[in-house]
């Protein structure tokens, strides 16, 4: 198992050698390295080598299966990278259950040892056996086995087996290179990656096995952990059957583990609850009749507010009946306890459940009441929500957002269908969240940028399939509205890939949409587009974007700015001011409500200035913009511009300006979380870093941006021109003042940073030192 302790790679990597026979010198030659470099990870001092170093360690060396596993576990797991922000919660981390998990010990420990010779391994069972309870159990316990971690997908607001792809793409920040499959962009992902991936909830996208199958075939230190109410029937699949709990007593006399879970629940809603001996019978055939099904327990043990065991159990009968004969007995036990709980509602508890099915990820009671409202509900949604809570129909989490556990959901689906209302409830979904994200955009161009951000981050789930379920009914409209509204907040979360993907497949079946809406959803497509380095398309959908913009200043602003954009990266500067003077003009006629693009678009003429080698120019310019960004505390627009000033006063040498620049860009740059430009400053820091004689920090800042590059899998600014040379200058400056071993040994640690600590590191050295 990989291990922090300074030295366990080395060990390993030198026992191998040695068994081999072979000194440092003949390994490296072996393999393509330098001796140093085989020097340094032996004596502990590199501890996170690139993958294909490790790769050409182990095949010069020869190793067995047996023998890479044992190379590769020693590495150290990075420090998980998190995305900046206020919260400082890392985004793909595993979610930490509030309650504990109960007799599943041997089930952690057997799928756990299946891990360590199995690939593909499937938790499959009938719903609300507790499934991704264990799942996430299991990867908890294993996560340390796995050098690049453990990344969960969740696939149960997935509509169609061709989204699960996608899905894995964005939960692994797959970087998208035009021409090539989303699978394509995985594999290269997580090409020398070792990684520990779990699909939760599979079984609605079984068609999707082959895919999943196919991924695991074309990464060799790829596992995959799924769980689904069926197995996926692909070669290389390890099935582990997930039973309810078991319903007797221990030989000792201690309560069984599904006795253990139902007192242990409702005793958290009426303590002393089946305390008494005379109740333990009561519990037991509780337990029995409810087969031992972990969420069918939970059910039961919220009516302990009303019920004792006996009376209980006494309530059981008839439910214990209910739900279609042709499903498995475990899953007919489900859904009559669901039935039975649903039983027990008023009609409008019903409808509410019911309503519940359509929302993805959860949701606020602000929201419910608006999708209520669209729909039609004529009850009190507060006052019916309570009800749904104390049956244990809907967790409340501690933040105050409103959830149902998978299966719950799933069965409030079906009976939206049933009832015919899903299209209603549908509609009435994807008209609110339309509206959440209209009255949300505007925020991110002003102070509200931070809790705008938070605020769709909650709702993205909801927000995607609103739009997918408006695409296939039909209605392009709404998704390609949706997409200009969310296109901003994509680039700052750095979620590119998945908003072309997004913006892309309106445009597929733009015919006869109105003109502003489709020029939108074009400047929606292009911006992700640039984001991710593919300047030609973004060019392209700009044009489209001005071919339909109309007289819409702000249309017309945006496309006319992009096209800026792509003449400023093709290096045609006198192009660049034309298009930029006149994105100006538009911006000047829509008014206020376009002051951002007039603003960036002055910065913009700032950096052609700058190109052009007139720094005052470029001051007034930029300071122009910068001056509206912070009027409107607008932390994009103004780190923009800031870096900007910092490119002028760097080439001035006002080393102290610069740094003042950069300590406030980088403080406004953690406040929204934008990775993508944390990266250029890292870069900036470097430069200056080495002009002040402080060269120890030059690689640690370098290895952090290029390991955020890596991540996001493209450089995103591609209207920052930094000066290559002053890199590779300081790069070289730095190797020469350092030497090459502790070159690159700080370059290594660098790797490891997350963006928070590298953000910390860079902000900590805007001083001499």
């Amino acid at each position: 198992m990989g291990t922090d302790r300074a030295g366990t790679l080395g060990q390993v990597l030198r026992g191998l050698r040695e068994a081999c026979g072979l000194s440092q010198e003949e390994l490296a030659a072996r393999a393509g390295l330098s001796p140093h470099a085989i020097s340094a990870l032996e004596r502990g001092t590199r501890t996170r080598p690139y993958p294909h170093t490790l790769r050409s360690l182990a095949v010069a060396l020869e190793l067995t299966d047996e023998q890479r596993t044992t190379l590769l576990d020693a590495v150290p797991a990075r420090t998980p990278r998190a995305t900046p922000g206020p919260s400082g919660a890392r985004p793909r981390d595993l979610p930490v259950p509030a309650s504990p998990l109960v007799g599943r010990g041997d089930d952690i420990s057997r799928v756990g040892d299946l891990l360590r010779t199995r690939r593909l391994v499937t938790l499959s069972g009938p719903g609300g056996v507790g499934k991704t309870r264990l799942a996430l159990a299991v990867a908890t316990a294993v996560r340390d086995r796995y050098a690049d971690g453990v990344t969960l997908v969740e696939l149960a607001p997935l509509l169609e087996p061709g989204q699960v792809l996608p899905a894995v793409a964005d939960a692994l920040d797959a970087g998208r290179e035009p021409g090539r499959t989303v699978a394509d962009d995985i594999v290269e992902r997580l090409r020398g990656q070792q990684l520990l991936l779990v699909l939760d909830n599979v079984e609605h996208l079984l068609d999707a096995a082959p895919d999943v199958a196919a991924l695991v075939e074309a990464v060799p230190d790829l596992t995959v952990l799924a769980t689904s109410r069926a197995p996926l029937r692909v070669r290389g699949e390890t099935e582990y059957g997930v039973d309810p709990l078991e319903v007797e007593d221990r030989r000792d006399g201690s309560p069984s583990p599904a006795a253990t879970l139902l007192l242990d629940r409702a005793q958290r809603v009426s303590p002393g609850w089946g305390a008494d001996p005379s109740d333990a019978a009561a519990v037991a055939a509780t337990c029995e009749r409810l087969a031992g099904l972990p969420l069918a327990l939970e059910l039961a043990a919220a009516r302990a507010r009303l019920l004792a065991p006996a009376a209980l159990l006494d309530r059981l009968g008839t439910a214990l009946q209910s739900g279609p004969r042709d499903l498995p007995p475990r899953q007919r036990t489900m859904r009559a306890t669901l039935d039975w709980s649903n039983g027990l509602l008023d009609a409008p508890g019903r409808q509410l459940l019911r309503l519940l099915g359509v929302f993805a990820g959860g949701t606020t009671l602000a929201d419910l009441e608006a999708v209520a409202h669209h729909a039609g509900a004529a009850y009190d949604v507060a006052t019916t929500l309570e009800a749904l809570i104390e049956h244990s129909l809907v967790v409340v989490e501690p933040a105050g957002r409103i959830r149902m556990l998978e299966p719950v959901a799933q069965y409030a689906r079906d009976l939206l269908d049933e009832a015919g209302e899903w299209d209603t409830a549908a509609r009435a979904h994807a008209a609110h969240y339309l509206s959440v994200a209209r009255a949300t955009s505007s925020s991110y161009r002003n102070g509200g940028q931070v809790a705008a951000l938070t605020r769709i981050d909650l709702e993205h789930a909801n927000l995607t399939v609103a739009a997918e379920r408006s695409l296939a009914a039909g209605d392009v409209e709404t998704p390609a509205a949706m997409a200009w509204e969310l296109w901003l907040y994509w680039w700052l979360r750095g979620h590119h890939d998945h908003g072309r993907r997004f913006a892309e497949s309106v445009l597929q079946r733009a015919t006869g949409l109105p003109a502003e809406v489709h020029a939108r959803a074009a400047l929606a497509a292009a911006t992700m587009a640039f984001a991710m380095d593919d300047v030609d398309a973004a060019a392209r959908r700009w044009r489209l974007a001005r071919e339909h913009a109309g007289d819409v200043p702000e249309v017309l602003s945006n496309a006319v700015a992009g096209e800026g954009l792509a003449a400023l990266v093709a290096g045609d500067l006198s192009a660049a001011r034309a298009l930029f003077v006149e994105a100006v003009g538009h911006a000047e006629a829509g008014g206020p409500e376009v002051e951002w693009t007039w603003a960036l678009a002055h910065i913009w003429l700032g950096t052609v200035a700058l190109l052009e080698g007139d720094a005052d120019e470029a001051v007034r310019l930029v300071e122009a913009g910068l001056g509206s960004a912070r009027r409107r505390e607008d932390r994009l627009t103004s780190y923009i511009a800031l870096y900007n000033l910092f490119q002028v006063e760097l080439g001035r040498g006002d080393h102290e300006a610069a740094r003042r620049h950069l300590d406030e860009g980088t403080r406004l740059s953690l406040e929204t979380g934008d990775q993508a430009n944390l990266a250029y400053l890292l870069d900036a820091g470097a430069v200056v870093s080495a002009a002040s004689g402080q060269h120890a920090r030059v690689p640690l800042l370098l290895g952090a941006a290029q390991a955020i590059r890596e991540t996001l899998g493209s450089r995103g600014y591609g209207y920052y021109r930094p000066d290559p040379a002053a890199i590779a200058a300081a790069a070289a400056e730095a190797r020469t003042h350092l030497g090459d071993d502790r070159y690159d040994d700080a370059l290594d640690t660098g790797r490891g940073l997350s963006p928070e600590m590298a953000a910390s590191m860079l902000r900590g050295g805007t001083s001499r030192s």
